[in-house]
């Protein structure tokens, strides 16, 4: 069983992929908003706690299917996501804007935030495993709405300062993850 330090280490853990990929977000969105804030941290929060919870709750039959696709879905869907913000920033500011508007980038916000999301169904795997309880979901979730809430609030301000470049750092960095689960994991990590 893991302990409450333990538990908030790892939550913690499990979180700063989904700041950085908030912070992404929020670079895009160039104009800081509380609820647009509050909406990615509980879209990154609840779905970092179901997939946790999902892991959890089928260990048994789920943990070698996790262990062994986990790394290429990840990688494939930030690395998506990366390139196509690093093609935003490349284009025309007031165009990027205008998209975002428009709804396009809720669908890029739900597929990074499930990219970033897929380990914490292993780590759920490994709680049922220890003998951890289901609630540890719970604050895995909100340990990830903490720091996704956190990440997209400060986004337009880094934004606001770099312009196109802070999103293709954004796109960088989404790609950074997942080419670092994707390490972590061939190499046993």
């Amino acid at each position: 069983m893991l302990g409450p330090l333990a538990l908030i280490l790892t939550s913690a853990g499990l979180s700063t992929d989904a700041f950085a990929a908030s912070l992404a977000r929020g670079v895009s969105a160039r104009q800081a908003s509380i609820a647009a804030a509050l909406r990615t941290g509980a879209l990154f929060g609840t779905t970092e706690g179901l997939m946790c919870l999902a892991g959890w709750a089928l260990a048994a039959g789920f943990a070698g299917l996790v262990t062994a696709i986990d790394h290429w879905i990840a990688l494939g869907l930030l690395v998506f996501i990366g390139i196509g913000m690093i093609r935003n920033g490349m284009g025309d500011a007031e165009a990027d804007v205008e998209v975002f508007i428009r709804g396009a980038s809720l669908r890029s916000t739900i597929l990074t935030a499930i990219g970033t999301s897929i380990d914490s169904a292993a780590v759920g795997v490994a709680f049922a495993m220890s003998g951890t309880g289901a609630i540890a979901a719970l604050v895995v979730g909100l340990a990830s709405f903490t720091f996704s809430t956190a990440g997209f609030a400060l986004g337009p301000f880094v934004g606001g300062r770099l312009g196109n470049y802070a999103e293709i750092a954004g796109g960088l960095i989404l790609i950074t993850i997942g080419l670092s689960i994707f390490i972590s994991h061939m190499s046993g990590g």
